[in-house]
């Protein structure tokens, strides 16, 4: 059996961490030495390792040690797994199974990093603990906001009515939460609301224009300025909004000026292709309140010519405790 075909078989079949089997094989085996929460200390071509000092010694063979650390590796352990590939290619250099494995990891990690619960979570390990937190477009919920942030007062602006009941769930799972079925704008009042079909997509449609052939459906929704909504119910800072509106991120922006303090943080979905690139517009806008660009997370690629199609822009002030970090 090749493998590839082992592989896929042990992701059925995963071997538990703590039961090795002793095995030897012609290629080498290496050893495992185990304390709580590491695994792969050292290793020795052909013969039996030398003493790791700590924990206890197993000598597996280069099979059994890719179970193990495939096993580790769906558990999301990316750091102990890592540990193991890079064990067995010092025994075995150039097995393809964990040279893959190892690019993995890579791939995996980089993912990971461009993406929004990630750089939150970064920037909470660095005192970032918004007391409020605005999602501007939550459609039925963003949950890297919940998932870094659970205990701040979460605020879920959604214009789509058909999205309500999944916001009501959302909101009574969290321990703080409400929902406002509106759309964000520049000023109070209704604006205009072309929707998608399956829901998923809506935009305001700005005055005198006709809505996108991809949003047919329009209807008129009530519209709140983050102003004015931040005034009537005293939401208290630091603050991290975030946004995404498909296309009127400015009339959004231009209606929370009141939100533009030193220890807010925003992130601003945003285009860079095509004719209506908002990218560089949006960091105009927020460099005039003091805000810079902080990270980009999270690209969208188009699928027919795999042209990077959209950010999300995290954006912290100049003068705010986040910006030389």
């Amino acid at each position: 059996m090749g493998r590839y075909h082992q592989l896929l078989l042990w992701t059925r079949e995963r071997v538990p961490a703590k039961t090795v089997p002793r095995r030897s094989v012609r290629r080498g085996t290496f050893m495992i030495s185990r304390i709580p929460a590491l695994l792969a200390v050292s290793c020795r071509n052909g013969d039996a390792p030398a003493a790791a000092g700590v924990g206890t010694e197993e000598v597996v063979s280069i099979a059994d040690g890719l179970k193990i650390a495939f096993d580790v590796h769906l558990s999301g352990d990316l750091e102990r797994a890592e540990e193991f590939y890079r064990a067995i290619l010092r025994v075995s250099p150039g097995d393809p199974m964990a040279a893959t494995l190892l690019g993995l990891i890579l791939s995996q990690r980089t993912m990971v990093r461009q993406s929004k619960h990630k750089t939150l979570s970064l920037l909470r390990s660095r005192g970032f603990l918004p007391a409020t937190v605005i999602d501007v477009g939550a459609q039925t919920g963003t949950p890297p906001l919940y998932e870094v942030f659970p205990d701040a007062h979460h605020v879920l602006i959604e214009p789509v009515a058909e999205n309500e009941p999944a916001l009501q769930q959302l909101c009574a799972r969290l321990p703080s939460a409400e929902y406002r079925i509106a759309a964000a704008a520049r000023r109070d009042g209704t604006v205009p609301l072309a929707v998608s079909d399956d829901r998923l997509y809506s935009s305001v449609v700005p005055e005198g224009a006709e809505p996108a052939d991809s949003l047919p459906g329009r209807r008129m929704v009530p519209a709140v300025s983050l102003d004015s909504l931040c005034a009537e119910r005293g939401y208290a800072g630091p603050m991290l909004v975030k946004i995404d509106v498909d296309g009127l991120e400015l009339e959004v922006l231009a209606g929370a000026a009141a939100l533009m303090r030193p220890d807010a943080v925003f992130a601003i979905e945003a285009t860079v292709a095509g004719g209506d690139a908002r990218l560089l517009p949006i960091v105009d806008a927020m460099a005039a309140h003091g805000f810079q660009v902080w990270d980009i997370v999270d690209p969208l690629y188009r699928p027919g010519d795999e042209r990077m199609w959209q950010v999300d822009l995290v954006m912290v002030h100049r003068d705010g405790p986040y910006a030389p970090l």
